[in-house]
């Protein structure tokens, strides 16, 4: 009789083991674990993001560079001089005109100021869409925040545009560390 109560307590004892050893080592262990290999993981991705960054460190400097070439000047009338004939650039090689033309300065504390300007433009779709393409490609700082187009006859061959775009001019503060 005393050989059953010894084998429930053995077995007992086993359970309660088992318990303590999945509680205080295993589950510590695994979660250790798992939490190490997504620390790997994430390392391994950094790791590969700088290499392709060490392989593209000429291209990006070298467009960085002609970013600052491109910049626009720091005296704000030779500034808005270079905007102006950039627009009027793009609006001859697009052959399209501009029915309103509202600029503004957005003048930051941080490393740059942004000249911004609102601009309302008449043209057949090819002309327009030419638009676009000369503003996003031009060497001036420029990029087309908004646009918007509206139908101007029935058969949608004349179009109306409104955008905004803008230019980024570094500051002194960002250029003094190029």
């Amino acid at each position: 009789n005393k050989n059953p109560e010894v084998i429930l307590k053995i077995a007992a004892g086993a359970v309660i083991g088992l318990f303590v050893l999945d509680r205080l080592v295993l589950s510590p262990a695994l979660h250790a674990w798992t939490s190490q290999s997504e620390r790997l993981a994430d390392l391994t991705k950094k790791v590969e993001r700088g290499r392709q960054l060490l392989e593209r460190e000429k291209s990006i400097r070298e467009r960085w560079e002609e970013m600052q070439a491109n910049d626009l000047p720091e005296n704000l009338s030779a500034a808005e001089n270079d905007v102006f004939q950039g627009i009027g650039r793009w609006a001859r090689d697009s052959r399209i005109s501009f029915t309103s033309l509202t600029p503004l300065w957005r003048v930051n504390e941080d490393a740059s100021d942004m000249f911004e300007c609102r601009a309302s433009a008449v043209g057949d779709q090819a002309s327009l869409g030419r638009l676009i393409y000369e503003i996003e490609t031009d060497p001036l700082p420029a990029h087309v925040n908004e646009c918007e187009f509206t139908a101007r006859d029935a058969q949608g061959k004349q179009l109306a545009l409104s955008m905004r775009f803008s230019f980024v001019r570094l500051t002194d503060a960002k250029k003094s560390t190029r």
